[in-house]
């Protein structure tokens, strides 16, 4: 599904008539000018339309309308008093409203819908794939945006809401466009994380319901597929979405470490579950999909498992699944991290004991830890530190307390000395901006900028996997779903002696306690050097010509010396996921370049 947004005004109805859309595109109109407002591919199930006399709200993707919605639009004064109406849409989707002449549109806050924009002709034009821009405007590259892309485990935060492209932004996490009637739109906050003060109890009974209403929603609208690894996050959905429709296909994939015993959980829970369980073997390897034939939009985090996504989506297309349910979003939502602790310190007698329990889990120090937690940093004094940072090994983040806005992130061992210091330059020019986080308190902050990563990778891999006619949710990354995580005090989910506090009790009556409860989690390094194994010879040849060699910003040599040598920890595999990401995507942007190119050779030739 893709789509343009214009404003209500006639250079962008010139704009629009002018465009050569494919078969089977879509034009809705602005009400009373009747001016093209929303073009592109439009499957009539994924809008909702009401019309009024001079105005119209429009959802794209999978929700339903309240069943009052015609009545509250009618009763609009203005475009900006549609808040309250567009929250009360469940799911996943784009709002948007056009009103006497005057514009307004917002995705999801987790930006599985999101939309770009940019000026043109004097206009502003929005879109939910940055592609269709880059393409009508002729953008180029930032190359400056390179760099910090190479950061892992992954890009902070505000780096992932920068686009790629010149001249061409991204709405960040709860704002909206407002148009004008001249054809400009400005950034409009119409969301802020509440503040975490609500008991466990209420928390969670607002997290049963916006999970509940999220996946009866999904349900009601297609035939579905869910996960079933065997860990809490998927095995609460598929036993919610079993309330909602029967004999769904549940998918696990096979572990490379044959001790895993998530695959033992994952089978115990479908023989309570009515549907087919799909246990994934002879898939493709990690690491087996890089070539640069994905998408212009900027590197796609995922691209170690690329190849077992379509393999997965094929299978998953041939058993009648039209939208496939994921977990992602449980581990970012509410696992207890060290992040908590300096929202407790407020009170430290009583943040004593969690204090206390972190310092055992992760051994560290008590000076180093008190230290740490002593220290106070804005944002952006954060941006800085990170920066001095980056360059130290990637395995000394867990012998030391961090306490800051996010994780240690850290360049790639094998980045050259040019690379890190472009991406520290990139990391104090961004700092001296002053950016404000999206939560005073850091760990709502991290939070977000995990839902925020995760929602615009399951956006990319929905993008790829409906190739073959399955489209990917995550119904944990739904607005009303975050925001009722954002809203539980941490006093109450901070100890790490409990699992996933917050889920676990929204769980309850709705998931068996055999699995509500486990306290156990497999991990999946096997599978990294597995694939790394398997894919060896790729890997190998990959280095031998790498795009990012060429720039100046990775040692080949010193990647190379990776791939062949393995190193004992796992956690130094985390920059190679990283740096194959920008490389595959490098190779899309080269290759799609030398395409044009080549076709406006020959269309000068024939000329």
């Amino acid at each position: 599904m893709t789509f343009l947004i214009f404003p209500d005004h006639a250079t962008a109805s010139q704009l629009a008539d002018s465009f050569d859309w494919p078969s089977g595109a879509q034009v809705l109109s602005h009400p009373v000018s009747g001016r093209p407002w929303l073009a592109g591919q439009l499957p009539a199930k994924a809008l909702t339309v009401h019309r009024g006399r001079d105005r119209c709200l429009v959802t794209v993707g999978v929700t339903e309308a309240p069943a009052d919605a015609q009545a509250e639009l009618d009763r609009l004064s203005a475009p900006a008093a549609a808040d309250a109406l567009a929250r009360r849409f469940p799911g996943d989707r784009h709002v948007l409203l056009s009103m006497a002449g005057l514009v307004r549109a917002h995705g999801t806050l987790s930006s599985t819908r999101q939309l770009f924009f940019v000026r043109y002709d004097g206009i502003d034009i929005a879109a939910d794939d940055p592609e269709l821009l880059i393409q009508l405007t002729g953008a180029t590259l930032d190359d400056d945006a390179i760099p910090a892309r190479l950061l892992a485990p992954w890009t902070p935060w505000p780096f992932t809401d920068h686009v790629m492209w010149r001249g061409i932004d991204a709405v960040p996490m709860g704002e909206r466009l407002d148009w004008d009637r001249a054809g400009r739109a400005r950034r409009t906050r119409w969301w802020s994380a509440p503040e975490p003060e609500l008991p466990l109890e209420q928390a969670a009974a607002a997290t049963r319901v916006a999970l509940d209403e999220a996946i009866r929603v999904r349900a009601a609208h297609t035939d579905l597929s869910a996960d079933l690894s065997g860990g809490l996050d998927s095995t609460s959905l598929s036993f919610l979405a079993g309330q909602h429709q029967r004999g769904m296909t549940l998918t696990s994939w096979e572990a490379a470490n044959p001790a895993d015993e998530d695959q033992l959980w994952a089978a115990r829970a479908a023989d309570q579950l009515s549907g087919a369980h799909q246990v994934l073997r002879d898939a493709p390897a990690w690491f087996s999909d890089l070539d640069g034939h994905g998408e212009l939009e900027g590197p796609f985090a995922w691209i170690r498992t690329r190849g077992k996504l379509r393999y997965q989506a094929e299978l998953l297309a041939s058993r009648g699944s039209k939208l496939h349910l994921t977990g992602h979003g449980g581990d970012e939502l509410y696992t207890a991290t060290q992040l908590f602790l300096p929202a407790l310190m407020e009170r430290p007698l009583r943040a004593l004991p969690y204090v206390k329990a972190y310092r055992a889990v992760h051994r560290w120090p008590w000076r180093e830890t008190l230290t740490e937690l002593n220290r106070s940093e804005t944002f952006a004094s954060g941006l800085r530190r990170t920066a001095s940072l980056i360059d130290t090994p990637i395995e000394q983040y867990l012998r030391k307390p961090e306490f800051g806005w996010g994780i240690g992130y850290r360049m790639p061992i094998w980045a050259t000395v040019d690379g890190v210091e472009a991406a520290r330059r990139q990391l104090h020019r961004t700092a001296d901006e002053d950016p404000q986080p999206m939560s005073p308190h850091r760990w709502v902050h991290a939070l977000l900028q995990d839902v925020r990563l995760c929602g615009d990778t399951i956006r990319r891999v929905s993008r790829w996997t409906e190739r073959s006619g399955v489209a990917w949710h995550a119904p944990m990354i739904d607005d009303a779903v975050v925001e009722a995580a954002c809203s539980v005090s941490p006093w109450d989910v901070a100890m790490p002696d409990r699992y996933k506090p917050l889920l676990t009790e929204a769980m309850r009556g709705a998931v068996p306690d055999e699995f509500r409860l486990r306290r156990t989690k497999s991990e999946y390094s096997a599978d990294v050097y597995a694939g790394v194994r398997r894919m060896r010879p790729q890997l190998l040849e990959l280095c031998d010509d790498l795009e990012l060699a060429r720039r100046g910003l990775v040692d080949a040599d010193r990647l190379r010396d990776l791939v062949i040598r393995p190193p004992q920890s796992s956690f130094a595999f985390m920059p190679l996921i990283s740096t194959l990401a920008v490389e595959s995507w490098l190779r899309t942007v080269d290759g799609r370049s030398a395409r044009n190119n080549e076709q406006l050779t020959r269309q000068g030739g024939l000329g």
